[in-house]
This record gives structure tokens, C-alpha cells and sequence, in this order.
């Protein structure tokens, strides 16, 4: 098989929309042929025929803000096949074990493949299911306690006639197992087992609605890192800073991907420097503003922090890309057409940590304070960005008391100033499911939301593009 797993963060919809902009924009062209919420197959158009194709996946690893782990597949189980054998309720025992036995032949293949050597070698794998949905009946009645000690079980089995010296796996806690609640191996866990070893592997079982995907695990994202720099740097304000994820996941809806370092991009309201920061490890040549002189130089001391914990050197006129600056006079400090880029969170306005507030507060807020700030965003940007420029940023939407949710009409003031809305996903490039759980809702997605439940303000996500 010439497809890969892509294991996705929490805020599925936008991993997707992320891989697929990549998949269409940037030296790794493919597509997304299956999904579900927690993994997306894709096809490549030639990676797989490279021969050192792991480093690629390596490199797209590193791009990518919302992927996890990334899998090479080696077989698929239709899903009728795998609700036969494992039913949720027995019935016909019989039947369950002569479909067994066919599950049990095509894994005795895949394990040759996933194991280029058996004899005399002594093994060690986990095995990681990634359900069509965690809160279905199906994954913690049937896939955790039945399906997951059937495939330790089998493989070990499989691995030791095959001649393995040895053959273990990865126990899970027995509690996690017996209460049906169990989520799979984290990325850390394939450092410490050291599961990229040849005579070590992490065997994901990813369910679609589809059928189950068999791979091995080649590549994941380093958590540590982003978690470090997120919590380690000298200067940081959590109650208003975006996740290192998502600010990855906004550079790469810029659609920079060749040359980044020629690439020049502004972040206007870079606050304490998390877009900053991760545009500098993502090689961008990153300039940045703010209107308080206190975030400027929070930023620029966050950023001599990540050089040194780099060992990168630091340029003469770094400091001189970060300025105190009102964003309605960025052109009074640098040249028109000089970026390729916009990346950036405006102020969200006031922050409600409890109480959701009421419409004619919001309302307030958003006429005097918001809407005159995007208004000069889209202004400034019009002469600023090259030809067909783009611009990801955050807008608010907050949850009120007396009402709907209340947002920005971003698209009427970016529209005023020459910028047309990108949709995040464009028609037919993913094909819908029929579970409504999975569904994108239009087929152009225009926006999305990123948002924990309860949340009175929720970030959403925009991306415009200067018309010619």
C-alpha cells in the first residue's frame, strides 16, 4: 500500500483542514482519501517512491502544527469483517472464529513487513487503536477489552512461530482495559520504548467508518519541545496566548513553503512571541510590532531564550525586526509590498474568565474597541503585503447571556479593504461522512472554530487573501 496514517490533534476538523492545505500546496502533494476523528489516510502523489521517503515524513512532521504521529499502512480490514468477529454481542461463536482466522492471515503478512526481521530477534511492539469516534459504544466495549488483548495476544503469537527469540508488548494499565477507557500510546512513549528501533514497533489499528487501517508508526511530533517552550520561556500569559500548535497551524495556512527564509512575515500584535517564536524555528524571517513597549521587549528576551536553548546565533540586527508600533501606522515603518505574510491574534477584547457577559457589554466592546483595530489590520495590510498575500488571524466570538453567539463581521471590513476570504477547506477536496459527528457541515468550509467546551470567548480562525 502506497498510504500513510496521520494521526491528528484534538481540534480534528483544523488538523485536517492543515494537512490538506499542505497536501495542496507544498512540495508533498497528496490528498486525504479517508478520516475519521482521530486519524486521515492520505495518499501521495510520489513520496513513497523516494527511496529515504522516512525523512521526508520526518520533515513533514516537523511542519505540521496539528499531526501527531505519522504511519505507513501495510493492509485493511473492512469494517463488516471486523464487527463479525468482534460483535457486540455474541452470537454465533463459531462464526466469530472462522473470521478471526481471516483477520489472523492478513496480520501474519503485515507483520513481515513491519518486522523485516523475525528469526532470532527478540521484539518488542504496541499496539495503539485509534477508534472512528472515542465516545462510541463500540471502542470501550468491544475495541478496548476484547479486540486489544486479542491483537497482543495473536501478534506475540504470530511473531514466535514466525522464530522471534522473543516476543513482548506494551501492557496497558489492566484497570484502564476493564473500565473501557483507554487512549492510546502518546508520542513520548515512543522515545522511551524506543519504538522507531527496527526490532521495535508501535502497530496502529485506525478505524474509519470504513474499516481498520494497519500501520507502523515512523515518525511523531515532540511534545516536550513545544510544551517547553510554551512553559519555559522567561516571559509568557496563558490566559491569552495561543497554543504552540495552533500558532504553527496559522503560519502554515499562509501558504509560504518554499524558501521560507526569504519569506518576510509580520505578526502586528505579537504580544509575548509564540507566533514569533515558532516562525523563527520554522526558518520565516519573522518581523513583529505591538502597541505596549513592555511586549516587545518580553518578546525579544523570549527569543534570545529559544536561540540559546537552539544553539543558534543571534543576528546584529535582530532586535531591529521588533518594534513598538501601533498597528495603524505600520506603514510609517516599513516599505508597501514588503511582506509576504500576516500572521497574528488582535486583542479579543475583554476576558471573561466565569460569567458569560451580556450582548449590549459585548456589543460595546466590539464597535469602540474591536472592529476600529481589524478595520486598521486590513487597512495597513492592503499596502503592506505583496500581491496575493495572505493573512491568517484570529477573530472573537463570544458566548453571551441574553442571546446567540456575538462576533466581528471580519469579512465585510476585510472585503472594504481589498482581501477576499479564503475557506479553509475547499470543495470536494473531503469527501463527508455519514455519521453527523464527522460531517463538514458545508462544502466550503470558510472558517473554524478552535475552543474548549464552556468557553466564553472562542478563537476563529480566518484566512484572506489580497485580491490583484
Amino acid at each position: 500500500m502506497n498510504k500513510f496514517l496521520f494521526v491528528l490533534g484534538s481540534n480534528w476538523r483544523l488538523s485536517i483542514a492543515e494537512l490538506d492545505n499542505v497536501l495542496k500546496n507544498s512540495q508533498f502533494l497528496g490528498k486525504i482519501v479517508d478520516y475519521s476523528a482521530n486519524i486521515a489516510i492520505v495518499e501521495f502523489e510520489n513520496l513513497h517512491e523516494d527511496r529515504y521517503y522516512v525523512n521526508k515524513l520526518m520533515d513533514l512532521q516537523f511542519l505540521l502544527g496539528g499531526c501527531q504521529k505519522i504511519a505507513k499502512i501495510y493492509d485493511f480490514i473492512n469494517i463488516l469483517t471486523i464487527q463479525e468477529a468482534f460483535p457486540l454481542e455474541m452470537e454465533n461463536y463459531k462464526i466469530i472464529e472462522k473470521v478471526r482466522k481471516k483477520i489472523l492471515n492478513l496480520l501474519d503478512k503485515s507483520l513481515d513487513e513491519i518486522f523485516p526481521n523475525i528469526k532470532k530477534e527478540s521484539l518488542f511492539f504496541a499496539v495503539s487503536i485509534y477508534p472512528n469516534l472515542f465516545d462510541e459504544e463500540y471502542y470501550s466495549k468491544i475495541l478496548v477489552r476484547h479486540f486489544l488483548p486479542f491483537l497482543n495476544k495473536e501478534i506475540m503469537n504470530i511473531l514466535k512461530q514466525k522464530g522471534a527469540k522473543k516476543a513482548l508488548y506494551y501492557q496497558y494499565p489492566q484497570k484502564n482495559i476493564d473500565e473501557g477507557n483507554l487512549n492510546p500510546i502518546f508520542p513520548h512513549h515512543l522515545i522511551k520504548y524506543g519504538l522507531f528501533n527496527a526490532d521495535r514497533a508501535e502497530i496502529i489499528f485506525g478505524f474509519t467508518e470504513e474499516g481498520v487501517y494497519i500501520a507502523r508508526t515512523f515518525t511523531s511530533d515532540d511534545p516536550s519541545f513545544k510544551k517547553k517552550i510554551d512553559e519555559e520561556r522567561p516571559f509568557k500569559e496563558f490566559k491569552s496566548s495561543i497554543s504552540p500548535k495552533l500558532a504553527i497551524m496559522m503560519l502554515n495556512f499562509l501558504n509560504l513553503f518554499e524558501e521560507r527564509e526569504t519569506k518576510k512575515i509580520i505578526d502586528p500584535f505579537m504580544g509575548n512571541g509564540i507566533i514569533a517564536m515558532f516562525a523563527t524555528l520554522q526558518d520565516f524571517d519573522i518581523y513583529g510590532s505591538d502597541i505596549d513597549e513592555k511586549k516587545v521587549q518580553n518578546t525579544i528576551r523570549n527569543l534570545d531564550w529559544l536561540l540559546n536553548d537552539i544553539e543558534e546565533a543571534i543576528t546584529p540586527f535582530f532586535i531591529n525586526k521588533f518594534k513598538k508600533i501601533d498597528v495603524k501606522n505600520l506603514l510609517d515603518h516599513y516599505d508597501p509590498q514588503l511582506f509576504d505574510g500576516i500572521c497574528t491574534e488582535p486583542p479579543l477584547g475583554i476576558f471573561y474568565k466565569k460569567e458569560k457577559p451580556y450582548y449590549v457589554e459585548v456589543n460595546e466592546v466590539i464597535e469602540t474597541e474591536l472592529e476600529p483595530i481589524y478595520e486598521a489590520i486590513f487597512s495597513q495590510a492592503n499596502k503592506l503585503l505583496k500581491p496575493n498575500g495572505r493573512i491568517c488571524m484570529i477573530a472573537p466570538i463570544f458566548s453571551i447571556i441574553d442571546g446567540k453567539d456575538v462576533q466581528i463581521n471580519v469579512e465585510k471590513l476585510a472585503n472594504r479593504n481589498n482581501f477576499k476570504l479564503i475557506p479553509i477547506i475547499k470543495e470536494k477536496r473531503i469527501i463527508n461522512k455519514s455519521n453527523q459527528k464527522l460531517q463538514f457541515r458545508k462544502p466550503h468550509v470558510r472558517t473554524l472554530i478552535d475552543a474548549k467546551k464552556g468557553q466564553i470567548i472562542k478563537r476563529k480562525i480566518y484566512i484572506f487573501e489580497k485580491k490583484n
